[in-house]
């Protein structure tokens, strides 16, 4: 839709080279390769993970190999941009290969895609609340930029637009019953068409957020390790870190409420294995509105002036003039200021390597063709 770095300033560099697997399709479902959380099929004997209209998009079945393999196509790859040792700066080493989504489905019959995927975090933004991910990730879609479609931001450019956005709905949830995740509801509309009329949208989203475990295994011993370590040797330490599983499901507003059902079914599908649950982890606590000041009340009529008596032709002094109360229309927002146009693909835009972003890359949301 609108930022090219829409996820927590995530940079992406579009790459078609080789690429680690996010996970495997199985018998049973799918695997992902960091978190280990599996997606089962609703129809294992059709592979079938969602209704008929529903397509698996970034996967394609070899026939001759009779398996599925992950599309190799710069839209799916991309390059994440994650400074892990916090000096400022992005090295070579910390310029990692890895597809842009785990699953990604489209609609046959519209715009609507649904997507998983795990993502890094850097250190100092595993301890974020999610609530305050959720509402970094809307604010990020506010401003000037190119509408992508076929992802939250990102795949096919379609034209320059200015955009704003709503959260409607923000809610603490679980994912299996067990992990603790926050699901929230965004509206995005035209800033232009808004001015016509106030109640007008352009495609609406709902985004399950949740932060999940996994293990990594890096050469060597660390002498200043930002992950708690499992276990280290001089041939090789094995941290423990934090990612963030997304799980999203995009359409058109006048359309929003017609796969709503699909997206719900899919996530009574999802198993996390209790080595991706954070210890300690609780349901997030959501952030209520600040309190407003109950509104004046309007002052009470007075009663007439009593008529002066001819005994007593002193008038009473006139009552002091009571303030008349206004009020004024909520400005529109302000478009952003324009932003870098987001790579084709569904991958964010790379941020400079000088400026690394608290996630790195993440992978573009759905489709959405307007």
């Amino acid at each position: 839709m609108t930022s090219a770095k829409w996820l927590l300033g995530l940079g992406l560099v579009l790459c078609a080279a080789c690429t680690p697997a996010s996970g495997a399709l199985g018998p049973q479902g799918y695997e992902q390769s960091l978190a280990k959380y599996q997606l089962r099929y609703a129809d294992a004997a059709r592979q079938k993970f969602l209704p008929d209209d529903w397509v698996l998009d970034n996967y394609a079945y070899k026939l001759d190999e009779k398996k599925w393999e992950e599309k190799t196509g710069e839209q799916y790859r991309a390059v994440r941009l994650l400074d892990e040792n916090g000096d400022g700066t992005v090295s070579a080493s910390e310029r990692n290969k890895e597809n842009i989504f785990d699953l990604r489905f489209v609609n046959s019959r519209d715009n609507a895609v649904i997507w998983l995927k795990v993502h890094p975090m850097n250190p100092t933004y595993a301890g974020r609340d999610l609530d305050v991910i959720l509402e970094n990730y809307a604010d990020g879609l506010e401003g000037t930029g190119l509408f992508e479609q076929s992802t939250l931001f990102g795949m096919v450019a379609d034209k320059t637009r200015h955009f704003t956005t709503f959260m409607v709905k923000k809610e603490p949830t679980t994912l299996n019953g067990a992990l603790p995740a926050i699901r929230g509801v965004i509206e995005i509309a035209d800033v232009e068409k808004l001015r016509l009329d106030a109640s007008h949208r352009d495609s609406k989203a709902e985004l399950v957020f949740a932060k999940v475990t996994y293990l990594e295994t890096v050469s060597g011993k660390q002498n200043a390790p930002r992950w708690p370590i499992v276990s280290s040797s001089d041939m090789e330490t094995v941290y423990r870190r934090t990612g963030l599983l997304v799980i999203g499901y995009y359409d058109d507003a006048a359309r929003f409420e017609s796969h709503l059902a699909d997206l719900h079914a899919l996530l009574k599908q999802l198993v996390i294995p209790a080595t991706a649950i954070p210890s300690g982890s609780a349901l997030p606590v959501v952030a209520k509105p600040a309190a407003t000041m109950p509104p004046v009340a309007a002052p009470a009529p007075t009663a007439p002036a009593a008529a002066p008596s001819a005994a007593a032709p002193s008038a009473a002094a006139p009552s002091a003039p009571v303030p008349a109360l206004t009020t004024t229309a909520p400005p529109v927002p302000a478009a952003a200021p324009p932003a870098t146009p987001a790579a084709p693909s569904a991958a964010p835009i790379a941020a400079p390597a000088s400026k690394a972003t608290p996630t790195g890359a993440v992978a573009a949301p759905p489709t959405a063709k307007k």
